[in-house]
């Protein structure tokens, strides 16, 4: 019999896999509690992403409140598998790999003067790819055709 993560896993597999999303799914159990790692092996649009991770919000039970040091039951659902914690990412192989291609292109778009340089290029990157707003200064688009054309 499949444990309540194991069939919220289950139901976010079929996701990605409609939105054409190659990911890595796994379910986990512990004691007081369980979660599921969504490990994204392909670089998306981070419009896709964000899109991903609202779809796969409603699989999530709540929500820890570090300031009060208590789990939040906020979003219930007994219509559909959920897990106490669902964490959505990317691979850190294929985030990683992006940020290194990107960054020579970055580097003709931004010039930071500062000693730790290779440090902000990375977060900008980083920004970039997740679809932080501070970074909209350079078209995801952009980058990911030169990170394609620094691969070949």
């Amino acid at each position: 019999m499949k444990t309540e993560a194991a069939k919220c896993a289950a139901e976010i597999r079929k996701y990605l896999k409609t939105k054409g999303v190659k990911a890595s799914v796994r379910s986990e159990n512990y004691s007081m509690g369980d979660s599921v790692r969504v490990n994204i092996k392909q670089i998306i649009d981070p419009k896709v992403l964000n899109e991903i991770k609202l779809e796969t919000s409603k699989y999530e039970y709540g929500h820890f409140d570090g300031m009060q040091d208590l789990y939040e039951y906020s979003n219930v659902n007994p219509d559909i598998p959920q897990t106490k914690f669902l964490f959505v990412q990317y691979d850190w192989k294929v985030e990683d790999a992006f940020v290194e291609a990107v960054i020579p292109a970055l580097k003709t778009k931004v010039e930071f003067d500062d000693r730790d340089a290779d440090f902000e290029y990375k977060r900008l990157a980083r920004g970039v790819l997740h679809g932080s707003d501070w970074a909209s200064f350079c078209s995801f688009d952009d980058l990911k055709d030169s990170a394609q054309e620094e691969a070949a």
